[in-house]
């Protein structure tokens, strides 16, 4: 770790410490869809008071990675299936925005080997034996090429930890949200190199539209029941 990055984790306050925290150990697969986040537990954990752990679980409720619920408390959003299709259809959209972009981003040649970098990583490992490898290369290739077009908004836009969750909690069901197969990157990651904006955005909407009809084949087990709206209580 650098001196710049020593002090930047020195500088964050106790509720990035703790909201940060909790979004490495969703994105690690440390809490899982359903799981009860118990405020002394976090506490614990963290080192920090329950104001700071209240004030972290109202802003991760905020953003749907967390519901509320009276007696309950607490826990990681586990979602039903109308949520998980409506998380795929912005995602559809928004990847095919960032193909589109990452096309014109490829004629700089450090960007366009950037990429060729991340999808060699990508394509050398083996879901089926690697897949924690394979994890972490596919999420650093998925995050190049978000960032590639420069599009800040995109980036903070872009449904990263929702789209985390539903992987979870899919997991069980032949890892249907993971795209494991790496056929599925290969029309992607040729129609961003082709010089052919229409093409690749074609190609990013494709991309997530075989990921939705895995996930929508699966049996309703899978999924939170019910499609109401989310319900948020305050903490007490």
């Amino acid at each position: 770790m650098t001196k710049n990055e020593n002090r930047g984790t020195a500088e964050r306050t106790p509720f990035e410490q703790v909201r940060r925290g909790i979004l490495r150990a969703l994105y690690e697969g440390r809490y899982v869809p359903g799981q009860r986040l118990a405020a002394p537990d976090l506490m614990r954990d963290f080192d920090v008071g329950r104001g700071t752990v209240r004030e972290v679980l109202q802003r991760l409720a905020s953003t749907g990675v967390v519901t509320i619920a009276a007696n309950r408390g607490a826990q990681v959003r586990r979602l039903t299936r109308d949520e998980v299709s409506g998380i795929l259809d912005v995602v559809e959209v928004l990847l095919g925005l960032a193909a589109r972009g990452a096309c014109g981003a490829m004629r700089d040649a450090d960007v366009r080997e950037g990429l060729e970098r991340r999808y060699s990583v990508m394509s050398c490992c083996a879901p089926a034996t690697e897949f924690h490898r394979f994890v972490e290369a596919r999420e650093d290739f998925y995050r190049y090429l978000v960032a590639s077009p420069g599009n800040a908004e995109l980036q903070r836009v872009f449904p990263a930890i929702q789209v985390q969750i539903m992987r979870v909690q899919l997991r069980a069901f032949d890892r249907a949200a993971d795209s494991t197969d790496l056929s599925d990157y290969v029309d992607l990651f040729a129609a961003i190199l082709s010089d052919d904006p229409s093409r690749a955005e074609s190609a990013g909407r494709a991309h997530v539209r075989r990921t939705l009809d895995r996930v929508l084949s699966l049996p309703d087990r899978a999924f939170e029941p019910g499609g109401g709206a989310l319900v948020e209580r305050p903490l007490r």
